[in-house]
This record gives C-alpha cells, sequence and structure tokens, in this order.
C-alpha cells in the first residue's frame, strides 16, 4: 500500500483536487439555483393564493411546485433537492405573508383575484 501510495502520489493529489472543485460547483451552483428560485416562489406563491381560496394548501403547494419545475433549467431539477424546494417555498410563503400585512394595495389585489 505505501509503495502505491507513494509511486502515484502526484495521481492521487490530482484526483483530490478534482473532486473538491466539483464538490464546490456544485455547492455554487446549488446556491445560485437557490437563490434564481427564491425570487420566482415569491411571484408563484402570490399567484397561488391570488387564485386558490383558503383551505386549499396542498393544492397550492401542487400548483407552486409544478409551475416552479416548468421554470427551473435541467440543471436546477437535478442540484434542488425536494426537500430545498420545500424549504423555499415556506419561505416564500412566509415573505409573501409579510408583505401582504404592509401592502394593502397588493391585499386587496390578492383578495379581487380570489373572488373571481
Amino acid at each position: 500500500m505505501i509503495n502505491f501510495l507513494t509511486a502515484y502520489w502526484d495521481s492521487l493529489l490530482v484526483i483530490a483536487i478534482v473532486v473538491i472543485v466539483m464538490v464546490i460547483v456544485m455547492v455554487l451552483v446549488k446556491k445560485g439555483y437557490s437563490n434564481y428560485a427564491k425570487q420566482i416562489l415569491f411571484y408563484l406563491v402570490t399567484k397561488a393564493e391570488a387564485e386558490f381560496a383558503g383551505g386549499t394548501g396542498l393544492l397550492k403547494y401542487a400548483a407552486v411546485t409544478t409551475w416552479l419545475y416548468d421554470k427551473l433549467p435541467a440543471l436546477a431539477k437535478f442540484v434542488l433537492t425536494q426537500k430545498t424546494i420545500d424549504s423555499l417555498i415556506e419561505e416564500a410563503v412566509q415573505q409573501m405573508k409579510r408583505y401582504l400585512a404592509v401592502n394593502e394595495q397588493a391585499k386587496v389585489l390578492v383578495a379581487q383575484n380570489i373572488v373571481k
């Protein structure tokens, strides 16, 4: 084993560096797509709130995830796990609630769309 390590230490070092770089790239890609998804999700959860009446949380969730997957690039669908998407949707819902609590015009617009 020692002979193998001493004979191929340079190849093993290159492999280790490549693996580390790939992990770093995947983390950065995931972070980038998470930020991209956050921007989309605020709009999508507000749209779902406007389109569906109260008490339809599961329906809203299904609509938002479907709409999000339609808008995401293929690589983002691979990188963002269902758990990540769930937490991003929850963040967007909380952001929407805070926004509607302080913006009366937006609250009225969302309420008008529910009535239609």
